[in-house]
């Protein structure tokens, strides 16, 4: 008791700083984010707060996060996956536990995704139609780069649009697992139903990547759609095959 007395200025001074921090408002968060993302309509505080609309530029071009929640726990911070993010866009669901390690590695846990691939066409050139979802337990960068996975990617309803009328391709899994300092992180792709039936795996490594597939079925075997895709694949007796290496 009598060592509170003696320091009860330096305890109160604690107590009044720890009550500062937890009404930092959320409005602080967005001095903090990298010019690639925004935030509008924050309310709330730096330790939980929500955002009525988001969004990621990519390559100069806006995705859409929606409706954006957070909730950040301190003593989590430098070690672990302090901030918990949810996002929503319609169908569009987005959800993460989020850290970065003093290596500077940046970690996910818990990670479950939905989006339509319709909401990337904008961004990169597919000629695809269809659902991308996943669960994974981890996902980890380095330096930028994937460099661990650990978790299951699908897509559903997968169609190639094509001028000459949209082709329905199928639904496919891809089982991601490993590092990439070691072996590499390797996706293994499944067909579950569809007229393309896909087979194979990707790999990742520090600094390159491989894909190798092969099609088969009927969809596969169709001339216009052989030649949609003359500049990646090959002909085959079944099919098709997809051999791609490159470095990132």
């Amino acid at each position: 008791m009598s060592w509170l007395v003696r320091h009860y200025r330096v305890l109160a001074a604690v107590v009044l700083f720890a009550l500062m921090m937890t009404q930092i408002p959320a409005r602080a968060v967005t001095g903090l984010l990298p010019g690639s993302v925004a935030l509008t309509g924050v309310t709330g505080t730096i330790w939980s707060g929500q955002a009525v609309r988001g969004w990621v530029l990519l390559d100069g071009k806006p995705l859409m996060l929606g409706r954006v929640q957070w909730r950040l726990q301190a003593w989590r911070l430098g070690w672990s996956t302090p901030l918990t993010v949810t996002s929503e866009w319609g169908d569009q669901i987005l959800q993460a536990r989020a850290g970065a390690g003093l290596s500077g590695r940046q970690s996910l846990r818990d990670v479950t995704v939905s989006i339509d691939i319709a909401i990337l066409r904008a961004m990169f050139p597919l000629y695809l139609e269809g659902k991308l979802s996943g669960n994974f337990d981890r996902i980890e960068f380095a330096n930028g780069k994937l460099s661990r996975a650990e978790g299951v990617a699908y897509l559903r309803g997968a169609t190639w649009t094509a001028n000459s009328g949209d082709i329905p391709l199928g639904d496919y899994r891809i089982d991601m697992t490993g590092s990439a300092a070691k072996a590499g992180v390797k996706g293994i792709v499944e067909t579950e139903g569809g007229a393309l039936m896909l087979a194979g795996e990707l790999n990742v490594l520090p600094e390159a990547y491989s894909v190798n597939l092969q099609g088969s079925g009927p969809v596969a075997r169709d001339d216009s759609f052989r030649r949609a895709v003359a500049m990646l694949a090959t002909p085959s007796a079944e099919g098709f095959d997809i051999i791609l290496q490159g470095q990132l």
